[in-house]
């Protein structure tokens, strides 16, 4: 085994991203709403920034993932001056936008014979990220936000975090069997470049 397949994610191979809240975020903590009451291409370049550590993630899961997709319903002038804009596109196999996420995902999946249990969805919107997924049987987390947080959901606080969240389900997986379970981050400290105040806990789910 080379050293590139040994230190792939097992329990998650195939990821898929949403943009908007996700990877990008409206500059000084704007609300979304105020693009969104005249939006233009031109104008999303400059009201949008890339979330913290967006690159160097995206190009570490392009390494280590087998399949990294993009799952959207901006529209598609907007969303193709961003990626554009903050040079995105070429880290993804696919750029699906419009329609059911997790009816999305599954097409996809069933197209390329790949597995729904290999599968993760990360985005930050729970009626539009989580739940259509989860619906679909496809496991979800959610990017912390201030106006998902009524929503009981595994998360992240931002992409960044996303490539040690996959070695700790990875991890989590290998200890717990064929059982859930639930644990502190701090109990995997040694196998993450995470600090305990980053994410407050792991739920990994195995043989979803």
């Amino acid at each position: 085994m080379d050293e590139r397949s040994k230190n792939r994610p097992r329990r998650y191979r195939n990821i898929f991203l949403d943009a908007e809240g996700t990877l990008y975020v409206p500059k000084n903590g704007r609300s979304r709403w105020y693009f969104w009451a005249k939006p233009t291409p031109e104008d999303a370049v400059e009201f949008f920034e890339l979330d913290r550590g967006v690159i160097q993630a995206l190009e570490r899961l392009r390494s280590e993932v087998d399949t990294l997709c993009l799952v959207s319903l901006n529209t598609e002038p907007v969303l193709n001056a961003v990626l554009d804009h903050f040079g995105l596109r070429r880290f993804f196999d696919s750029v699906m936008v419009n329609g059911n996420k997790g009816k999305r995902i599954s097409r996809f999946l069933e197209e390329r014979g790949l597995r729904k249990e290999d599968s993760l969805m990360v985005g930050d919107t729970p009626s539009l990220d989580l739940f259509p997924v989860q619906r679909a049987g496809i496991n979800a987390i959610l990017v912390d936000r201030d106006y998902n947080r009524n929503v009981r959901a595994e998360r992240i606080k931002g992409v960044h975090e996303l490539p040690a969240w996959l070695r700790l389900a990875d991890i989590a997986e290998d200890m717990a069997s064929a059982k859930a379970r639930t644990a502190t981050l701090d109990e995997y400290l040694v196998a993450s470049p995470l600090s305990p105040a980053d994410t407050k806990s792991l739920i990994a789910r195995t043989g979803a």
